[in-house]
Parts: structure tokens; C-alpha cells; sequence
């Protein structure tokens, strides 16, 4: 009988080898090897995806750092300077007070001082071109201190500013808005800061003080004519002295004495032997021992410039080599009060020499 299975296609069964070729062919895939480098290749690409992941992993569980901004410099625009605006205080103005306003005034600009005034009277410590002007334009902090919601607290800051100043500093600042300094307890520190802040709230004149101004300027004048008068003193004295000397005249000088009337005082015979008289008359021994000094006039002094200012070299001779000069001439006399008529006389004369007279 026929089989029941289908009939393979004749083109079928030429394509598909034979057994023997089958055998033969897996026996020669068996004996050529794979290649080398893609196996090498293939496992080395492996081997890195292993390592990032696990560098991943690690850099994924470090803190990670956290970067800075750069800070950029960029040119700040000026600030605008605000003009300090002085309004009225309800009290005197500082300017308007005599004695306040001379003290503040004795103070020069860059003192330090009137730098914590300032800071005291307005908060701030003020340019030195303006710090006493704005001082003297304070009158008060009245508004300020009788605010019933701040007002304590600020004069609690003002009290506390003054705390920091050192005890010759609050009777500066005393002494500056015409204060007492106090006695007993109010010369305590608490008492002098409480002085200073009743004035601060409401400036004014202290009752009975006198003018601080007016008493300098009655001692500058005092000063000044005790010197007037010591002046005037003192040339009376030196105008007295010569006229005493002018009216004494020359010294009356004694007769001199011989030698040979000292060696025959020895015997009486050597004595009677003479003219009886004891020394020789000469008209040299009869003139005095000591000359009798120039009276230093306008006319005698005139008489000497001339021939002096003749003789000498006018362009290496002085006014002060002429003075000690005609000081020789007069016996050492002091000229100085005749110097203006000196050099009047010096300048007449220099004319006539220059003159040809």
C-alpha cells in the first residue's frame, strides 16, 4: 500500500545535505575557534559598566560640596547725606544766652569737646565747620522729653550718654552752659547729670549771673593800664636820674698831692725848707683826675655826627657802629632816648655829604 506520509518535494530533499555531510561540517565548526578580541572586547565592556555603577553609587552617598556665588564688585551709589534740621525746642536759644554763647565761642572748631556736646544736643557728632554754630542754635528738647509714650525712655538715653563722661567732663560741660558745679549731694555725679538734662529739655539764662563777658573785658583793661602805668613810672625814674646828673655837673676834684710832700711829713726841718706851700703849682696837676663827661644835647650830638660820618666808610659803617661811637665821645652815655634825633641828623647829613656841602 501506499505511505501516508506527504510526499517530500524533490527540490526539498537536493537541498537538504546528507548525513555524512552533516557530520563533516559540525566536526570542522568544532575545530575553528572563536575570536579572541571580541571575546576580550566584550568583557572589558562589561567590567566598565560594573565600575560606574559603583562609582556612581559611592559619589551618590558622598556629601555633595556646595559651590559659592562670586560675589561681583559693583560701584555702591553715594549715599545722600541729610542736612541736620534744627527746629525750635521751646526753650532759649543758646546763641541768645550771653554767657553761654562767650564760652561756646572760646572753644576752637576741632575741639573734641564740642563734638560730644553736639552728639549730647542733637545725636550726632557734627562737622567741625558747623558744630558750633549748631550748638549755639539749640534750644531744647521740651517736645521731645514730654512725650508721654517716649519721652522717658528718651531722656533715659541722653542721662546714659552722660553716664560716660568722666566727672571733669560734666563740669565742663557745667561750666560751658553757665551751671553750678552743686555742693554736697548734688556735686555728685547723678546730681550734675540731672542739671544738665532739666537745661537740654528747656534752655535758659541762670537768675543773678554776671556778665563772664564784660568782667574779661574790665580785667583787659585793667592789665592793660597797670602796664600804661608802670610805663610812666619807669620813665620818670630814668628822666629824674638825668636830670640828677645833669644838675650834679662835673666832680670838684681836690687838690693833688705830691710825692715830696708825703716824704717830708718825716722832718720838720725838709718842711720848713720849702715855700711853705708843700707841692709845686702846675697847670696839668690842676686839671681833675677824672673828665668830666659831655652833656649829651641835640647840638653837641650834631656837632659829632658830622666829622664821624666824614672819616669813616658810609658803606661798611652802621647806625649801630655810630651809636657806640658818639657813646665814646659823651663818656659812655646811653643815647638810646636820642636815637630818633640820631638818625634824623644821619640822614640831613648823608644829604649835605652826597651834596657836595
Amino acid at each position: 500500500g501506499k505511505s501516508c506520509l506527504p510526499e517530500t518535494p524533490k527540490e526539498q530533499q537536493e537541498s537538504e545535505p546528507s548525513e555524512s555531510e552533516s557530520e563533516r561540517m559540525l566536526s570542522d565548526a568544532q575545530e575553528v575557534p572563536a575570536p579572541v578580541p571580541a571575546m576580550a572586547e566584550a568583557k572589558k565592556e562589561e567590567e566598565t559598566h560594573s565600575n560606574a555603577k559603583a562609582f556612581i553609587g559611592v559619589s551618590a552617598n558622598r556629601p555633595s560640596r556646595e559651590r559659592k556665588q562670586t560675589q561681583r564688585l559693583v560701584p555702591e551709589s553715594p549715599k545722600e547725606k541729610r542736612k541736620l534740621e534744627i527746629v525750635h525746642g521751646g526753650g532759649t536759644r543758646l546763641g541768645d544766652i550771653p554767657n553761654v554763647a562767650h564760652l561756646v565761642g572760646k572753644f576752637k572748631r576741632k575741639d573734641e569737646f564740642l563734638k560730644k556736646v553736639h552728639a549730647l544736643l542733637f545725636r550726632k557728632p557734627g562737622a567741625y565747620l558747623t558744630v558750633k554754630k549748631n550748638i549755639l542754635e539749640f534750644s531744647g528738647k521740651t517736645a521731645l522729653y514730654s512725650n508721654p509714650e517716649s519721652g522717658e525712655k528718651e531722656r533715659q538715653k541722653d542721662a546714659a550718654k552722660l553716664d560716660s563722661f568722666k566727672v571733669k567732663e560734666l563740669d565742663l560741660v557745667l561750666d560751658t552752659f553757665d551751671l553750678p558745679r552743686g555742693k554736697g549731694e548734688q556735686a555728685k555725679k547723678e546730681g550734675k547729670v540731672a542739671r544738665i538734662l532739666d537745661f537740654v529739655m528747656k534752655p535758659s539764662a541762670r537768675e543773678g549771673a554776671r556778665d563772664l563777658a564784660g568782667a574779661e573785658e574790665k580785667k583787659k583793661l585793667q592789665r592793660k593800664r597797670k602796664a600804661e602805668r608802670g610805663k610812666r613810672k619807669r620813665a620818670a625814674a630814668a628822666g629824674a636820674a638825668r636830670g640828677k646828673k645833669r644838675a650834679a655837673g662835673p666832680k670838684a676834684a681836690g687838690p693833688k698831692v705830691s710825692k715830696a710832700q708825703f716824704t717830708s711829713l718825716g722832718s720838720d726841718s725838709d718842711s720848713d725848707s720849702g715855700s711853705g706851700s708843700g707841692y709845686e703849682s702846675d697847670s696839668e696837676d690842676d686839671a681833675p683826675l677824672v673828665p668830666a663827661k659831655k652833656e649829651v644835647t641835640e647840638a653837641a650830638l650834631r656837632q659829632e655826627i658830622v666829622p664821624i660820618l666824614r672819616q669813616v666808610d658810609l658803606t661798611a659803617f652802621s647806625l649801630k657802629n655810630l651809636m657806640a661811637r658818639l657813646s665814646e665821645e659823651f663818656g659812655g652815655a646811653d643815647l638810646k632816648p636820642h636815637k630818633p634825633f640820631i638818625k634824623e641828623e644821619v640822614q640831613r647829613a648823608l644829604a649835605d655829604i652826597q651834596q657836595g656841602l
